[in-house]
């Protein structure tokens, strides 16, 4: 391990509230009123009314030493600027030339004065660094925890109607290029040597020799066609060796851990066949893309390929609310199912809001999604429903009605022909039975294609299924109902996973990691909206102009004097158009 050579000093946690108390005098008083009033209706006052106001510092105390000392740069500016980064998509450069500089920013984050606050740009790498070091010890994501208490904030002040909720995935590209297997393998050889002690370097210097030449690109470029197999070879027989060698000294490194996870993601041992690289069909997904972003996975989709995350994003629908809010932000290696995205978020959900309609496509569907649904008394409506499409010469269970108990049970059904009976439990777990009489089904038009079966020994027809086979026929229920309406509320949120992207050129975040791309994605989020808020209130304040100008100008005589003067003369022109028109015909 390498000493530490310096120790931060330690801060305390102290609230922000000076951007509470205005200045007298300061650059945005000396604004003309028009000006100053221009910027409290922008963007930036919608920001710091809406989101920097609402931010509760103590949620960041735990980042702090708790003993008398320097007190802390602000956390709502940190946050701020957080957010203010990932809506804009600047660098962190031009985030901080922008707090520097920019009035409408500095507005935005409480500053009325050139020069308050400033602080040097590292203090924001070191506010994130904190945060990302908390997540990974309690697993605690403190910008996630700030943005849903802020975003619940908003749904109640606007009185939002959370019954309906909508979701959708995007893929997200890390901030980092695309690899060869051999290049990767040689990146990690040569991180691996960067790892060793001066000792250990020269012990192994004929052995990692060939692999420093250069960049692992380099490398890589220099390699034959055809002879890219016999490199894997050599290069997994020398892995192998410093992976059982330096396993005693350097075990706990962080570089030996992603030797050693790469060797055995991407070679085989065997006791017969020995020592080979494993073949491309072997390799998992989630094997390692890129040794500077451990969690990013590989994914191929709509015959593209994707190195990254997902992203899912929750927001309202309720077709009563004048705006909608986007509630939740998740990311996950690309490798995660949609369905077991929603698995994971449902309960918290159900917890903040009041939602009992769930609007999805088709990927967000698995038995664990269904008995959450059940459980938590939540309907999930779907565009599209993924596996075989029914037989359109048979009669599915979706055509029956069905009378479902608490927790999903089913009590009665009817069949298409409008035959009620009663359902009872089956022999088997989660097995159902319904029997109809013959009588009841000699003149029924779809006994041919009813999935009841006649029985050998008694007057009846008995339908069979089980608990999974009825969920999948209700949700197909509930898409067809959808349809029939002509009302798709799913469809919007592709231009809210648009507006969250927008900001990343080609939907690469210029970040690493897992906790780091969600926060920048969490940013986005909370500056759309913000955004969606300021349209909506410039909407509004527009609504009540027009308004307020039309009734002054009703109760003003001299507009009902020109209003009378121009029916008049619109009169004039309608009666005597058709004479004219007359004389030019005669000519």
């Amino acid at each position: 391990m390498r000493p530490t050579l310096w120790r931060k000093a330690p801060t305390m946690f102290k609230e922000n509230t000076a951007h509470k108390q205005l200045a007298w005098i300061s650059n945005v008083n000396d604004l003309p009123e028009k000006q100053r009033k221009r910027l409290e209706e922008s963007w930036a006052g919608v920001f710091y009314r809406e989101f920097f106001c609402r931010i509760d510092e103590r949620v960041f105390a735990v980042l702090y030493a708790d003993i008398p000392s320097r007190p802390n740069i602000a956390v709502n500016v940190l946050v701020g600027l957080e957010a203010l980064k990932a809506g804009f998509g600047w660098s962190d450069e031009e985030l901080h030339d922008a707090f520097l500089f920019d009035v409408q920013v500095r507005y935005a984050l409480g500053y009325h004065q050139l020069g308050d606050g400033e602080f040097d740009v590292r203090t924001i790498y070191n506010f994130r660094q904190r945060v990302v070091e908390h997540q990974k010890k309690t697993g605690e994501n403190l910008i996630e925890k700030a943005f849903e208490q802020i975003t619940d904030e908003q749904v109640k002040a606007y009185q939002l109607k959370t019954g309906k909720l909508r979701m959708d995935s995007t893929q997200i590209a890390s901030n980092i290029c695309k690899t060869t297997r051999l290049r990767l393998l040689v990146e990690v050889l040569q991180r691996t040597h960067r790892m060793l002690d001066e000792e250990d370097q020269k012990r192994y210097a004929e052995t990692l020799a060939p692999y420093l030449k250069g960049k692992a690109g380099q490398y890589a470029y220099r390699v034959k066609a055809g002879e890219s197999g016999a490199h894997l070879e050599r290069i997994g027989e020398q892995m192998h060796k410093l992976v059982t060698e330096l396993a005693d000294k350097y075990g706990d490194e962080h570089d030996y851990q992603i030797l050693k996870r790469v060797f055995e993601e991407h070679f085989a041992l065997g006791a017969e066949s020995g020592l080979r690289p494993k073949e491309g069909q072997e390799l998992s997904a989630s094997s390692l893309q890129s040794p500077d972003d451990e969690q990013a996975s590989y994914r191929r989709k709509c015959g593209e390929d994707h190195i990254g995350y997902v992203s899912n994003l929750t927001e309202t629908c309720d077709p009563e609310n004048d705006l909608q809010l986007i509630l939740k932000v998740q990311v996950e290696p690309n490798t995660t199912d949609d369905a077991k995205m929603l698995a994971e978020v449902l309960p918290e959900l159900k917890e903040r809001t009041d939602v009992d309609v769930m609007h999805t496509d088709g990927g967000y569907s698995s038995e664990e999604v269904d008995e959450l649904l059940v459980e938590l008394e939540v309907d999930q409506v779907q565009t599209a429903i993924k596996g075989a499409k029914p037989d359109p010469d048979t009669v599915g269970l979706e055509k029956f009605d069905w009378e479902i108990e608490n927790k999903g049970k089913p009590k009665r059904v009817t069949c298409p022909n409008g035959v009620q009976t009663q359902v009872i439990t089956g022999r088997r777990r989660e097995r159902y039975l319904a029997y109809f009489s013959l009588e009841e089904c000699k003149s029924c038009p779809f006994a041919d294609k009813c999935p009841a079966e006649p029985l050998r020994r008694r007057p009846k027809r008995a339908l069979r299924f089980s608990k999974q086979q009825l969920n999948v026929a209700r949700r197909r229920q509930r898409s067809a109902q959808a349809k029939a309406s002509g009302k798709n509320l799913r469809s919007a949120v592709e231009s809210t996973v648009r507006s969250v992207k927008h900001p990343f050129r080609n939907g690469k975040v210029p970040v690493r990691g897992q906790p780091r791309v969600r926060m920048l994605l969490i940013g986005s989020a909370a500056m759309s909206n913000v955004r969606r808020i300021h349209r909506y209130l410039k909407n509004k304040n527009n609504s009540k102009s027009q308004e307020i100008s039309q009734n002054s100008l009703s109760d003003d005589p001299v507009f009902h004097f020109l209003s009378r003067c121009s029916h008049s003369f619109s009169t004039l022109v309608a009666f005597s158009a058709p004479r004219a028109a007359d004389q030019a015909l005669a000519i």
